[in-house]
């Protein structure tokens, strides 16, 4: 495009956004910013890449199903006490998925500069509920 022709439309919008208030402009900001990331490039760096599995990745499946099981049991009251001392046991190693969850999100935090909100933001998370 043009150089002269690329200004003057700049100078256009640099006008146009001087006559809104600030609830206007800070709406526009957050549509050039959705349209920013959507720019740049998706290529994840190899150290994101498996940040990302790690974040994405839960207990594994036989664990869940049988961590749900006794959650169930408990619910239902019909959990005997081997049963529940297995679900403590299973509740805490859920918790300490959630924190390594939590830790590899803040590093990928950091990679980004971003804070914790914006990269569970970016990412759309949802968070884990591990409670017994």
């Amino acid at each position: 495009m043009n150089t002269l022709i690329h200004t003057q439309q700049l100078n256009n919008i640099y006008q146009s956004l001087s006559i809104l208030n600030v609830i206007e402009l800070d709406q526009v900001m957050q549509e050039v910013i959705i349209l920013r990331r959507k720019k740049l490039p998706s290529v994840l760096t190899q150290n994101e890449t498996e940040l990302l599995k790690k974040i994405n990745s839960g207990a594994p499946t036989v664990i869940q199903k049988r961590y749900d099981f006794l959650v169930k049991k408990r619910k239902n009251e019909t959990i005997n006490d081997e049963e529940y001392q297995e679900l403590l046991e299973l509740t805490a190693y859920m918790e300490n998925l959630g924190v390594k969850r939590l830790e590899y999100l803040l590093e990928l935090a950091k990679l980004r500069n971003l804070s914790l909100d914006e990269i569970v933001e970016q990412l759309q998370l949802k968070p884990r509920l591990y409670v017994a």
